[in-house]
């Protein structure tokens, strides 16, 4: 295989690329228009129901921009209200309408063809760059999300940003890169707290080629001084909103419903606790208050759930184990579900988008698995495993839906790039054992995830579709090349 940025053209040949990706990013946004336009009335005109997400987001933004700098009284329900103070400008800058922050977010959607092209570019080469961004273009979930007012809708982009520049680090060792790498790991916790977990993996990765005690721990500062610059204000709006009774912690219910004896690995229910997000705070403090027999503060609410799934472990870890082994298949599921209020296929029934016969999460589950460990084995640059396996066990703790894999998009994507054009070049080659290998392993995930045969035939034909495209891809980039490298 090319190594990558090395053997890239310059010059007019480069720029044709360029052109090409930036007409991805315009079909992407095309895609994003239509679908607004079929669903602006579930978006924007149908109030959100109380209590469910889309509805806290909208209270904070609507109360921020209205000059509530700490969110008003809903964000003592939300962990991490950033999203909800990101809405509020663009809300009032239109006149107080949803319409600007939805489209904002679909304009910043589009780009994600550029930004997988320049990940699969960095980490493995042209070809596989070209054909992530197709595959990232065509995938219609990220349509879905990108469109609600909720915070999920900027983990795709926000994750896919944080890799681009992680790679363009370690490879550069500039501090344009490292300090937007180290804010974009802050937006990520600030989002998904278990996205803290990535935090110290993409930090030593980036530090993994400097040589020197002094430029290692510039590349720690530089990172860590971008993570501060997110998280301190945060951290400082919620001593604030703390010590004016509007502190909440959620992490240690959120453990329970994931961690007890009725738990399957998705959101389900527990007895005396509404499933919204008054009840997980109202609802738990009452109970803990009565089984403790005294107030408690948000945190000793948290730790005392969380002692109760640690006892449902110690008690029984065989149903653990198994319990842990269902929140995995959760996780690599083809299914959208859990949603919470915004369910996928309410808004299939009018979207003609997602009605699309494109790319869902059963098609790159199973792929990008076979192109992570194609990466390893073959000594490929480990960011997108090390973040895709640190993330993945970030989940595993707490209950797993759907919107919850979302930052595990983008690199499963440009995964499933490098897996397609392995097996194309296998199949070129004649490599029938290797081939078939893959192909082994690819439907033993399938049918270990979920044996829907609907899903498995998808799976089989954007498999066949993605072969000839690697093949299409690496035929234009040969011709392209004034090096005549082939991919190896």
């Amino acid at each position: 295989m090319s190594e990558g940025p090395a053997s890239a053209p310059v010059g007019p040949r480069g720029d044709s690329w360029r052109w090409f990706v930036a007409g991805l990013c315009l079909i992407a946004l095309a895609l994003r228009l239509l679908h607004l336009r079929a669903v602006a009335d579930i978006v924007l005109t149908i109030p959100a129901e109380i209590g469910l997400d889309r509805w806290l987001q909208m209270h904070i933004g609507e109360a921020v921009a209205r000059g509530d700098w700490l969110g008003g009284w809903s964000a003592g329900y939300d962990t991490g209200p950033l999203y909800g103070y990101g809405l509020a400008l663009p809300y009032r800058a239109c006149g107080e309408r949803w319409i600007c922050p939805v489209t904002l977010q679909a304009i910043l959607g589009a780009l994600g063809p550029a930004l997988a092209f320049g990940i699969g570019q960095a980490l493995y080469c042209r070809a596989v760059g070209i054909l992530a961004a197709i595959l990232t273009c065509l995938y219609t979930p990220a349509i879905f999300y990108e469109l609600l007012l909720v915070k999920f809708a900027l983990l795709p982009i926000a994750v896919a940003t944080l890799l681009f520049c992680i790679a363009r680090a370690r490879a550069s060792g500039a501090a344009r890169w490292i300090v937007p790498s180290g804010l974009l790991l802050g937006v990520l916790a600030a989002l998904r707290a278990n996205g803290l977990l990535v935090l110290p993996v993409a930090i030593l990765w980036m530090i993994g080629p400097v040589r020197g005690a002094w430029p290692r721990l510039r590349v720690l500062l530089l990172a860590c001084a971008g993570v501060a610059l997110v998280l301190a204000p945060i951290t400082l709006r919620d001593a604030v909103a703390s010590r004016r009774g509007l502190g909440t912690s959620l992490w240690g219910i959120h453990f329970y419903i994931g961690t007890n004896p009725d738990a399957d690995g998705t959101y389900a229910p527990v007895d005396g606790i509404r499933d919204d997000v008054v009840g997980h705070v109202v609802d738990a403090r009452r109970i803990a208050e009565r089984l403790e027999g005294r107030l408690l503060t948000p945190h000793e609410v948290s730790l005392h759930w969380y002692r109760k799934g640690l006892e449902f472990i110690r008690q029984q870890p065989t149903a653990y184990a198994r319990l842990q082994v269902a929140k995995l298949r959760r996780v690599f599921e083809a299914d959208e579900q859990g949603s919470f209020g915004d369910d996928f296929h309410d808004h299939q029934v009018v979207s003609r988008v997602l009605r699309l016969p494109l790319l869902s999460f059963g098609v790159i589950g199973p792929l990008g698995i076979l192109g992570l460990l194609l990466t390893l084995l073959r000594g490929r640059p480990a960011l997108l495993p090390l973040f895709t396996l640190t993330y993945v066990v970030s989940l595993l703790p707490f209950f797993v839906t759907a919107r919850y894999r979302l930052p595990l998009v983008p690199p499963l994507l440009v995964l499933t790039a490098e897996a397609l054009c392995w097996m194309e070049q296998a199949l070129r080659e004649r490599r029938g054992w290797a081939l078939a290998g893959a192909a082994g392993l690819v439907a033993l995930v399938a049918l270990a995830v979920e044996p829907n045969p609907r899903e498995l035939v998808a799976l089989s034909c954007l498999t066949a579709l993605g072969l000839w495209l690697a093949r299409a891809v690496k035929l234009a980039a040969l011709r392209a090349d004034a090096s005549g490298k082939s991919y190896r």
